[in-house]
Parts: C-alpha cells; structure tokens; sequence
C-alpha cells in the first residue's frame, strides 16, 4: 500500500461535498482510517484519538462474543444478528423463526420497543391490511418491526445458551452485557471510555476510532484468532456476505455494497454517521465518523474509499463507485448536482 499516506491530525477534514450545478451546497467533516491487523494504522483522516458511539456498526462485534462462547446458530441468524433491518418479510420470518426456537414472544421478550417499518413497501401493506391512514399510526408498530430486532434475538440466544436469566437482559449491569465489554476492550486493546444506552435499548459502549478500527480488524484475520473466536470470526464474514440483504435491506447501501463485492468485505452502517468495513484478504478494517451525523455522507465517504484504494486493498468495489458519486435528481427525475 506505498501511496496511502498516514495524515493523522485532530482537526477533522471535509470527506464529502454535495454539489449543485457546479456549486458546492453543503459540506460533510468526519473523521476515518484504514487499519491493518498487525500493522495498524496505514492511512487517517482527520483525528484518530476521536471518541465515538459504533452503534449499530458495532453488530458484528456482538454476535462475535455470543458466538466465541460456543452458541451455534444458523448462517441466516448470524447475518441477521448483524442487520440493521427494513423490516422486509425475509426479515420478519428470520426473526419469528428464531424466537420460536427459543420459545420466547416478541412483543413479550424483545426489549428493542415498538417500531414501524423501514421499508416502504412493507409499511404501505401494513398499513393497509389495518386500515390504518396515519403515517406514524403507534397501532401498528410491533417490536419485531425494529431494525435491532435481530441484534435483540441474538443477546436472546447468547443469554440461553449461557443459562443467564433473560430479564434485563439489555442492562449494563447483566453478564450479557459485561461479556461484550470484555470482549470490546482486550478486541481494541484499551479501556472503553463510556457506557450509554442505545436508540434499542441496549448499552452504547463508547471507544476511540482507532480502538474500534483495532477491534473490527481483528475479524479481518481469523487465523490470529483463538479457535473459537476464529470459528466465530470465520462464520460472521461467511454469513454476511452470503446473505447480504439480511443485515440490511434490498435497497440498503451496506447491503448492495457488500453484495457486489463478491464476497471481499462486509460493510456494516451505524446511526449518527457511522461505518464500519470488514476486508479479510487485506486483514484490514475500514471505519468512520461523520462530524455532523449524516448517514448521507457516511455512505459516500465509505464507498468512495473503498473505490479509490480498492487495488490495494484487493477488494471489487464494483458496487461502491455508485455510492462514491451520487447524482442529486429533482422530483422529475433530472439529475441536477451530485
């Protein structure tokens, strides 16, 4: 990787500008990195030391420690312990499957709470079976509607095969919980900085970029692993890239990037501006924080460093260079910025 350059800084630099006829109409700061497993730090931009909430791009890390443990579950459930999900039918069915194998409700034992559909298709057919007309109506909002029903299913599973009480199973304080931060921190090699609550319900560990880029890059070299993390590590990357719209969506952009990469990295989004890339044959991870929050920028800024280093990191980034160059259309269907 001679041409990347390590720039670290603390001030964190534009990485995407969204242009309207030629002029630029808005702009995105953030931090990112691309870190070897062994190496380390092979490129930054903008402040490494920053300290972020992975949120949701963190999945993978929990599905990680509940399957180092020893719980077996299916390829299907492992990707969609990994989803942040539209809630399509493949994903309810994913979901119900599980909870009945587990002998668990949704509504009764998911502590995600109550949402509606991310997918808009899915939505208006709810809507419609209710005769519902109200576009945020609480009636039809179920549990297992919510993007991190998946993640919950898999704390579920975790908890069962470990025999732990499943009450409270979302609360820092629960062994579920403490395993993960365990994991989080000999992963990232530091102490985690700060333990909030996320958007579901469950603990938002707070770590440094680089920690967390430390933590996601040890998935991209399994064979550094003890053998059963590195059987975990093995299924996670096996599962995800075989069934990429589970751990998101048919329209998802984490979901269409990684299924045209041909099975050469995993993307994964988090709220509040936040990716996260798996790449094996590389042994390198990808992360990133957008400074402003906008998922818009982060998608982009993730695309478009997978497409400007994808020789380097011996990836098909075929399907990121759409992301990487986004045309701005008008509700006629004219592209007018980009």
């Amino acid at each position: 990787m001679a041409r990347i350059n390590k720039e670290k800084t603390n001030s964190e630099p534009v990485l995407v500008k969204v242009d309207r006829q030629g002029l630029t109409e808005s702009t995105h700061c953030g931090s990112a990195m691309i870190y070897h497993s062994t190496q380390g730090l092979l490129a930054a931009w903008g402040n490494p030391d920053k300290v972020i909430f992975p949120r949701s791009a963190m999945k993978p890390l929990q599905v990680f420690t509940a399957l180092s443990s020893g719980l077996t579950i299916t390829d299907k459930q492992v990707a969609f312990g990994c989803a942040s999900h539209h809630a399509e039918e493949m994903h309810i069915k994913t979901a119900q499957c599980w909870l009945s194998q587990l002998s668990l409700s949704a509504e009764l034992h998911l502590a995600c709470g109550p949402a509606l559909p991310q997918n808009e298709q899915r939505l208006v057919s709810i809507k419609q079976r209710s005769g519902s007309t109200q576009s945020n109506d609480k009636s039809i909002a179920k549990r297992i509607y919510h993007g991190c029903s998946g993640k919950h299913c898999c704390q579920l599973a975790f908890c069962k095969h470990q025999g732990w009480d499943i009450d409270n199973y979302y609360e820092p304080t629960h062994p579920a919980q403490q395993a993960l931060f365990r994991h989080l921190e000999n992963l990232s090699d530091r102490p985690l900085e700060k333990i909030a609550i996320d958007g579901c319900s469950l603990p938002a560990p707070a770590m440094t970029l680089s920690g967390f880029a430390r933590a996601i890059a040890q998935l991209a070299e399994p064979q550094k692993l003890v053998p059963s993390e590195k059987k975990a590590a093995l299924q996670i990357f096996d599962s995800v890239t075989k069934f990429p719209f589970l751990t998101g969506g048919t329209s998802a952009p984490n979901s269409l990037m990684t299924k045209k990469s041909r099975g050469t990295f995993f993307v994964k989004n988090g709220s509040e501006g936040v990716y996260a890339c798996i790449i094996p044959e590389a042994n390198c991870s990808i992360v990133l924080k957008m400074a402003d929050g906008a998922m818009r920028a982060a998608e982009t800024a993730m695309a478009g460093i997978l497409s400007e280093y994808a020789k380097e990191l011996k990836i098909d980034a075929s399907g990121a260079e759409h992301f990487a160059k986004l045309h701005i259309k008008n509700n006629a269907g004219d592209k007018i910025g980009k």
